[in-house]
């Protein structure tokens, strides 16, 4: 039992040392960067979209537009399954272009009532909330640990800062207390510290050290937010439509 917790702290801290040089990482960060403009245009598209298609329903043109929609959403869901196989390698399943009925409007019926089409549409605007942490994670932990890694490299600059300031000092009461013979006998101290500055190579080596603690972190973080991602696409868009040969096939042509 001890042995394999070993094993797999072991391997906990070799993922966490090694991210950096996995290729698999920087796919990651490339599908998670792409995330930021996607999500936002999926939100858009879908918020004014679907709002504009059922106002417009009464007058029959929100009909065809609401039609649209759909028929857009399930080929933007066909770019996201391939986004998440190429960059992540998530397989994700697709419907083939055969859709259930007889008719040209049994398969229209039958696309619009399948629940993964409605999944589909559903995945479009809930990107932007990945968009949203991968770009909070992204400035967060990437430039600060960047910023951080080439401090020595211009600590020494004139006229530059690198260091901690406060608008007000922050202090540490650090306090040990026990009872002895019914008396509370314990010593209580006081730190104080208003400012520090990097002045020597010592102390920018210090804080580059600190830097790439915060990349590796961060790189680890952002690992794990793309593996729940590839978990969350697939969950959304697996079986729906390949749109061009669904669309072909309920519109009566042949594939």
């Amino acid at each position: 039992m001890s042995s394999r917790a070993n094993v797999g702290v072991g391997r906990g801290v070799a993922s966490f040392l090694l991210s950096p040089f996995r290729r698999q990482t920087y796919r990651n960060l490339a599908y998670l960067a792409l995330a930021v403009p996607l999500g936002f245009a999926y939100f858009l598209l879908v918020a004014v979209g679907v709002p504009l298609g059922i106002g417009l329903a009464f007058v029959v043109v929100g009909i065809p537009l609401l039609a649209l929609l759909v028929a857009f959403a399930l080929g933007l869901a066909g770019v996201e399954r391939w986004l998440a196989t190429a960059l992540l390698g998530v397989e994700i399943d697709r419907s083939g272009p055969e859709l259930p009925g007889d008719s040209r409007r049994e398969r229209l019926v039958s696309l619009a009532t399948d629940r993964s089409t409605w999944t589909a549409l559903a995945y479009l605007p809930s990107k932007l909330v990945l968009g949203i942490a991968s770009f909070t994670l992204i400035t967060s932990t990437l430039t600060t640990g960047v910023s951080l890694l080439l401090v020595p490299l211009y600590y020494d600059q004139p006229g530059l800062y690198v260091g901690v300031v406060t608008d007000r000092p922050v202090e540490f009461h650090p306090a040990l207390y026990l009872g002895w013979n019914r008396l509370l006998v314990g010593y209580e101290t006081v730190f104080r510290v208003d400012a520090w500055r990097v002045t020597t190579l010592g102390e920018a080596a210090a804080v580059a050290l600190v830097g790439v603690f915060v990349l590796l972190l961060g790189l680890q973080l952002l690992n794990w937010l793309a593996r729940l991602s590839g978990w969350y696409t697939r969950l959304m868009l697996d079986g729906t439509y390949d749109v061009a040969g669904a669309v072909r096939r309920a519109v009566g042509g042949r594939v």
